[in-house]
């Protein structure tokens, strides 16, 4: 899906002057990693490493998982094509309404699939099952004691686990060491979201290493650029001391909601991240959108989104004074 994606920005003539559609953390990339990647820029005169492998040592130093278990790869959704690509002989089910790149590598990798609620995944039998978690628009999560039940219900599926917004919530931990234990386990990971650099394209996989050696055999050299791997590197080596406050987001975005629970029209959904999805009871999101662009405010209509019936946008906390002037126009909407 090349268009339908939230930060759909490239699409928009007016000046936007507040993002909503997007759900990377608000406050941007920070100034010291724009900086350092300056005094990079001359590794654009240089082939990068093939693999990115140094990206590989740095994430086991990280999390204390061996460098064999690694895939970098150009942003999460090359992983995904990677792994459609890979077990295209296999069917698939997906946990939906979620991130619709699921579909679309395996719609182009010939996979049969289905897309299925969360009630409804404990009846499914597949070869491989996605799960984004936490899940991106609903902001819904499974607990690791839920998603190790599944692994164990299911040996014989394969779960894709997508972690891109594991740090965008206090309500759960990410499923990192449940890779050492179990052989039906990927988990994709992003620095997207979290560092605010969609620009650079930077995810991971984490899995046994007969998966990531067979991932390998079939991903493109070059796929991650020099600069990345720059970045890559630095933001690991600096992670815990960049990484922005969970909690004081997630309590930022409830009061956020409770303003936008005040105004008649829009239904607030339950989430457990600083996004979440808001059903209008009257009028189209197509209409709020674009009405919404004409003040400078840029929104994601999710009513694209496969099982999520009626009207719907997704919105991600911004600053206090994009909250407020988001507030605003839509009391003032009729």
């Amino acid at each position: 899906m090349l268009n339908g994606h939230g930060d759909d920005l490239h699409l928009v003539n007016t000046t936007i002057k507040h993002n909503f559609s997007s759900n990377v953390f608000y406050k941007g990339c920070p100034k010291e990693v724009t900086d350092y990647l300056a005094t990079k820029i001359q590794t654009i005169q240089s082939y990068p490493s093939p693999a990115a492998t140094e990206l590989s040592s740095a994430a086991a130093e990280r999390y204390g998982i061996d460098k064999d278990h690694f895939l970098f790869t150009n942003g999460a959704i090359e992983a995904f094509y990677l792994i459609a690509q890979r077990y295209k002989n296999k069917k698939a089910t997906i946990v939906g309404p979620t991130f619709s790149e699921y579909e679309d590598a395996c719609r182009i990798h010939g996979l049969p699939y289905n897309v299925v609620s969360k009630n409804e995944l404990d009846s499914s039998k597949s070869d491989l099952i996605f799960i984004c978690n936490p899940n991106n628009p609903t902001g819904s999560i499974y607990t690791p004691s839920q998603i190790e039940k599944l692994l164990q219900q299911k040996p014989n599926s394969l779960f894709i686990i997508d972690e891109a917004y594991i740090e965008f919530t206090p309500k759960i931990t990410s499923i990192l060491p449940l890779t050492a234990h179990y052989s039906n386990l990927i988990v994709v990971r992003s620095l997207t979201k979290t560092f605010t650099i969609p620009g650079l394209r930077l995810g991971y996989i984490i899995a046994s290493k007969k998966i990531i050696d067979s991932l390998r055999e079939i991903r493109i050299p070059w796929s991650v650029n020099g600069l990345a791997i720059e970045v890559g590197l630095y933001l690991f080596q600096n992670y815990d001391r960049l990484l922005f406050d969970a909690t004081i987001l997630y309590q930022k975005a409830q009061y956020f909601k409770a303003k936008l629970s005040e105004i008649s029209y829009l239904e607030i959904r339950d989430s457990s991240t600083s996004y979440f999805l808001v059903r209008l009871k009257k009028h189209t999101a197509q209409a709020l959108k674009d009405h919404l662009i004409k003040q400078g405010i840029l929104i994601r209509n999710a009513t694209n989104f496969t099982l999520l019936e009626g009207e719907y946008i997704r919105l991600a906390v911004q600053s206090s004074e994009a909250n407020n002037k988001l507030i605003n126009s839509l009391k003032s909407w009729n």
